[in-house]
């Protein structure tokens, strides 16, 4: 959640600040289309939002907007109001308000983003119920920044600073509703790009692993362990099983990463834990039943390790 609000809050900040910030200077135009009223009621929105303030910004967005429902103004304290929710947890309220937002701005990649996170972080909570949408707004968003330029509102050197963790945390998202869907092949190709856009977060190389494990892992699995014992010995039932190590080995180091790099962090013990268990499982079967060399492999993903072997 905390990922979610700060890049979050940044994005929502550069499409807006050029909007709004005059209002909330009391710069109005010459000839305003808004009362002083609205204006002082919007411009408590936007203190409450520059204040870092999320549920004063619910409780002054919302009495905002009850009051002016019509007002021109409106639009621009919806995506703040989006914001806000999502920081504080209210994410049914989000997404009914995204919808508006983005019914009248499609390509507002920040409110795309915000939502497609904000999905993410319910689904690994277990709360899928925002998937669906949360897959069609990461997959705007990922086709808005498809051109190779800064996407709308974003100024070009920003853009250029910020994007990898963006599109790295977009196409994690894609990928979680991917495998939340079972479609384990399309899930895997978006986890891949995320990591190698951020190879900072485990949970990316976790899900890797599981998509492996319950899809091509499975099928191979289990096609072979139906051969007969004169089948597994012959030909075509060797190069099967090289197949499933092949997709073990795979998953060896999905699991080996995550424990590597969940493992300074206390956030993700239970992560480092789960991952390990399966790690040691599928090591073992590789390594006849041995766990030998298992830690070396770790090391060899931690962070201190690949920066200073040079490694990306």
């Amino acid at each position: 959640m905390r990922k979610v609000a700060s890049l979050a809050a940044s994005l929502l900040c550069v499409t807006l600040i050029a909007g709004v910030g005059r209002i909330a200077r009391g710069q109005a135009p010459a000839q305003p289309q808004y009362t002083r009223e609205e204006a002082d009621a919007y411009n408590a929105v936007y203190r409450a939002y520059e204040a870092g303030k999320p549920e004063e910004v619910v409780q002054a967005g919302e009495a905002f907007l009850a009051k002016f429902p019509n007002s021109v103004l409106a639009p621009r304290a919806k995506p703040i109001l989006v914001l806000a929710y999502v920081q504080t947890n209210r994410f049914e309220k989000a997404f009914d308000m995204g919808r508006e937002v983005l019914s009248a701005d499609p390509n507002n990649f920040s409110i795309l983003y915000v939502l497609a996170l904000a999905a993410a972080t319910a689904s690994k909570g277990r709360d899928t119920r925002f998937d669906a949408d949360g897959l069609t707004y990461a997959m705007r968003a990922l086709e808005l920044a498809s051109t190779g330029n800064a996407p709308p509102g974003f100024a070009p050197q920003l853009w250029e600073q910020q994007k990898n963790k963006i599109l790295g945390a977009l196409h994690q998202a894609a990928g979680l509703f991917l495998y939340n869907k079972t479609d384990y092949e399309p899930a895997i190709e978006h986890l891949k790009k995320s990591a190698e856009l951020d190879q900072s977060d485990p949970v990316t190389f976790y899900l890797i692993g599981e998509a492996l494990k319950l899809g091509k892992y499975a099928k191979l699995r289990e096609s072979y362990d139906k051969l007969t014992p004169e089948e597994k010995v012959a030909e075509a039932g060797k190069q099967l099983l090289q197949q499933v190590d092949e997709v073990v080995d795979q998953m060896i180091e999905m699991y080996a990463r995550t424990v590597a790099i969940s493992e300074a962090n206390a956030s993700f013990q239970a992560l480092n834990q789960e991952a390990r268990k399966i790690l040691e499982s599928f090591y073992r079967y590789r390594h006849n039943d041995t766990t030998e060399g298992m830690e070396e492999l770790i090391k060899k993903y931690k962070p201190s390790a690949q920066t200073s072997a040079g490694s990306p």
